[in-house]
């Protein structure tokens, strides 16, 4: 089975930058040509690990849907706090296609998809799960046993991956996420973004994979699952072009996270870990 994973997409409506005609070429050319080449990627699933969009618009998640929906892929979408700064969540269910806590099980592993924001808080970023969300996450720890599991949220854990110890870049430290996880008798993978930094750490059994933001390296995380395996590799997307205007965005888009060294080490990008 293969996943193609982006991080911190950030799309965003036209409005923001209105009348800025510099950043608006930079958003026409970087956009529909980067989805392009992510829904051209071979993959099963399809996977945005939140920060789909900017400011969390209605008109945002519009659009971009309209891409996803005509490309014809399967897609999971994981709410990032920037996701939820504007709309209730259900409004923003109502403009999604599968709901925003969700489960996927096939032959070779369990697949669990849940929303770490808070909602309508953009003073708070950093990551959050009601009590609700807490039993609904303990119950899939026991689930499928024989499986491997893949979690996929979008704030790291406290000290795991690049930067995560940094003010607001974890999840909330009065959540004992690991207590959940090591529920989990087998292996277990989490992947998160927020960051914007490729990074990868390892404690216990679970592997935490975080994906850079494709404005800060534009390119695309594929994972591949076998019997025996998990392999992970980050595929950089190398037209000029879309480099160029993802650095003019990098650089110039307001209220946007610039980390230094987005692209991290090797061993952030490309790893093999058994199962």
């Amino acid at each position: 089975m293969r996943l193609a994973i982006i991080g911190d997409l950030h799309f965003f409506d036209h409005q923001l930058v209105q009348g800025n005609e510099e950043l608006l070429l930079a958003k026409e050319r970087f956009y529909e040509n980067f989805l392009e080449i992510f829904f051209e990627m071979e993959a099963d699933v399809h996977i945005s690990l939140g920060d789909l969009t900017h400011m969390g618009l209605e008109e945002e998640f519009e659009h971009v849907y309209r891409h996803i929906r005509n490309s014809g892929v399967s897609f999971r979408h994981i709410l990032g706090n920037h996701d939820a700064y504007e709309l209730p969540k259900s409004k923003i269910q109502s403009l999604m296609d599968h709901p925003l806590n969700d489960v996927l099980e096939t032959e070779d592993a369990l697949f669990v998809f849940v929303d770490s924001t808070r909602e309508m808080d953009p003073q708070d970023y950093s990551g959050h799960f009601k009590a609700d969300q807490l039993d609904w996450l303990e119950t899939q720890m026991h689930a499928s046993p024989s499986k491997p599991i893949f979690v996929f949220a979008h704030h790291p854990l406290y000290n795991t991956t690049a930067t995560s110890t940094d003010e607001k870049m974890h999840m909330d430290l009065a959540i004992d996420m690991r207590a959940i996880l090591r529920q989990r008798q087998g292996t277990g993978f989490y992947f998160n973004d927020h960051n914007h930094v490729h990074s990868i750490a390892r404690e216990e059994q679970w592997s935490f994979i975080q994906t850079a933001a494709c404005m800060c390296h534009p390119s695309i995380r594929l994972v591949e699952i076998d019997k025996s395996e998990v392999r992970t590799r980050v595929v950089a997307v190398e037209d000029r072009e879309i480099v160029e205007a993802a650095r003019i965005l990098y650089d110039k888009l307001p209220q946007y996270h610039r980390p230094l060294q987005a692209q991290g080490q090797e061993a952030d990008r490309d790893q093999i870990m058994l199962l």
